[in-house]
């Protein structure tokens, strides 16, 4: 059993859990209009920190300065030292794993001002983090878009059971910046009014800064009084586009089934992502409809907090279980009018409950979607306890570099000396995929890797084995060759144009998205990130797929691409059995 025994949730509401229950019960909203800000020319709306607050508060917790921790840095801390003080024992202790959950992390210091590569490696973040709590294990870290958050408490359920350690600190968080705003802005996505999630007058998403921290705990006691259980996870992907929801919502209602309690009438809320955006909305409605959870009261906090991205998955979960311990349901701030095909139980106001089950229920760029079902009821948690099945085998492996293409070992020619190697191999191996020219270089990269697995296992390509399959990538630099050519195009007031089209590839886990839809895989999509390449912690976080019943074949590995010049993809298939 995995149960949660300490939580904090720190944003511009609040820096503890407390706090922001308070705020959103009494109504309250960060979200707010800002002209100017970051040197941005369009104006925004958005939940932002006060000028220097997070370093104040980080100051009032540490007794230091910090100077050598960054912005975001100092926030996810102030938060874990909140969890830290509800428990009675230390952080370093070796039995207790960090496991983050971003999407940008430091990625403001990727600037002309800053030039500090370096420091946006999400890998390198978390190890700053964790060396400040002296923890001895290797940290991971969760970058899959807007569900990192609550895939990371899936994998920290995952990992628990496994039984190699105790407690899982899950933390997750962003800050704001000229970087993520501008690239928003280019899709169109932001409202200049506060946000209204599922309302006939939506218009679009507000942003928001924050981090919430959870203390998970696996123990073999019976489900004590008051304590919330993570009963199931799940993570499903429409395979339809890299940036745009599935119009039937297959993703979503996918996770849901793998979640959902057998009587849908113990569940006291869906919490949902509810970014007011037209398509996520309804997206959202239809794979609740089909999940036959009309009946179900739904809420969403985006009105108070907009979107805090890899922290939102964690914040919303945790200030979910306070609401129902309290028995509420809050009420979707911005929300009055429907504005989605499904009839589906948008709460308006704050209402009573004395259920203690809810569903928390995420989607992302790249496809991605999350569920999970919290829980204090004994018979749910008894009927979703997970089956720990480890018995898997390599079938195939690919390795890729400039210099050498080998699939089981052995070398595949690569043509032209003259020519870019990823373009050869595609032009040899495939070319019948135009979209293969959209694509950035981390992309192609996992895409022409994994199409060479699949032709070493024509078996299994283009099979239903095939659409239940996981595809789970590693590496340590992310998007960051991407997220370079992203920051140029606003560094210079006079040359400011920033493009959909290139900042969609500044998330790691798109490549996930780009390979699921070209063959149509539906199963659990993941992106991590690691400071270097560890052989035996990639098989780990690859075998935890194996941990959902659906999977029976897993795509991945390293994969790892810095230039043209320099990148490698070291990818396996994995059968279970």
């Amino acid at each position: 059993m995995i149960r949660c025994i300490a939580d904090n949730i720190s944003t511009p509401l609040g820096w503890i859990t407390a706090a922001n229950l308070a705020a959103v019960h009494a109504g309250q909203s960060a979200i707010a209009l800002h002209s100017g800000q970051w040197g941005i020319p369009t104006p925004f709306c958005a939940s932002l920190f006060p000028e220097k607050s997070i370093e104040q508060r980080f100051q009032s917790l540490t007794g230091t300065s910090g100077k050598s921790f960054t912005r975001f840095e100092k926030l996810l801390i102030c938060s874990i030292i909140e969890t830290q003080q509800q428990c009675d024992f230390s952080f370093a202790a070796p039995d207790v794993l960090f496991i983050f959950a971003t999407t940008k992390g430091n990625i403001e210091n990727l600037d002309i001002a800053n030039n500090s590569k370096a420091s946006v490696l999400l890998g390198a973040t978390a190890k700053v983090i964790t060396r400040y709590f002296n923890n001895p294990n290797t940290p991971i870290v969760v970058s899959n878009a807007c569900i990192s958050g609550v895939h990371a408490q899936l994998v920290a359920k995952r990992i628990l059971e496994q039984r190699e350690y105790r407690y899982a600190v899950v933390c997750g968080g962003d800050v704001q910046s000229k970087f993520i705003i501008s690239g928003f802005q280019s899709f169109k996505a932001l409202s200049t009014d506060p946000c209204k999630p599922f309302d006939a007058l939506r218009s679009g998403l507000n942003l928001g800064e924050g981090a919430g921290s959870m203390v998970l705990e696996r123990t073999d006691l019976p489900l004590a009084f008051n304590q919330w259980c993570l009963a199931a996870g799940a993570v499903r992907n429409d395979a339809n586009h890299i940036s745009a929801p599935s119009r039937t919502g297959e993703g979503s209602f996918n996770a849901l089934l793998a979640v959902l309690p057998a009587a849908h009438e113990q569940i006291a809320c869906v919490n949902v992502h509810g970014t007011a955006t037209p398509y996520n909305d309804e997206m959202e409605a239809i794979a609740l409809s089909r999940a036959e959870l009309l009946s179900t009261p739904v809420n969403g906090y985006k009105g108070y907090y907009g979107h805090t991205m890899g922290g939102a998955g964690i914040i919303e979960t945790i200030l979910t279980m306070h609401a129902l311990e309290e028995g509420l349901i809050l009420g979707t701030r911005g929300f009055n009018q429907l504005g989605v095909s499904a009839e589906v139980q948008v709460t308006s106001m704050h209402s009573n409950t004395n259920k203690k089950t809810f569903i928390k229920l995420m989607s992302g760029f790249g496809g991605c979607n999350g569920a999970l079902c919290w829980t204090k009821e004994n018979n749910i948690l008894q009927q979703k306890t997970s089956q720990n099945e480890r018995l898997y085998r390599v079938i195939h492996r690919v390795h890729v570099t400039p210099y050498f293409a080998e699939v089981d070992g052995t070398s595949r020619n690569l043509l032209g000396e003259d020519e870019n190697c990823l373009t050869a191999l595609y032009k040899k191996y495939v070319g019948d995929y135009p979209r293969y020219y959209k694509m950035d270089g981390l992309c192609r990269l996992g895409f022409l890797a994994t199409e060479l697995l699949l032709q070493a296992a024509p078996d299994i390509a283009n099979t239903t084995f095939l659409h239940d399959a996981a595809v789970v990538f590693v590496s340590r630099s992310g998007s960051l060759a991407n997220d370079e050519k992203h920051q140029a195009t606003i560094d210079s007031v006079e040359n400011y144009f920033p493009s959909p089209a290139l900042f969609v590839y500044t998330l790691p886990n798109i490549v996930t998205g780009e390979v699921a839809i070209r063959h149509k895989i539906y199963g659990e999509t993941a992106a991590y990130i690691m400071e270097e390449k560890n052989t035996e912690q990639i098989e780990q976080l690859l075998s935890l797929s194996f941990l959902d019943p659906a999977t029976s074949l897993v795509l991945g590995g390293w994969l790892e691409y810095r230039n043209a010049a320099d990148f490698e993809a070291e990818l396996v298939m994995l059968k279970r059995g």
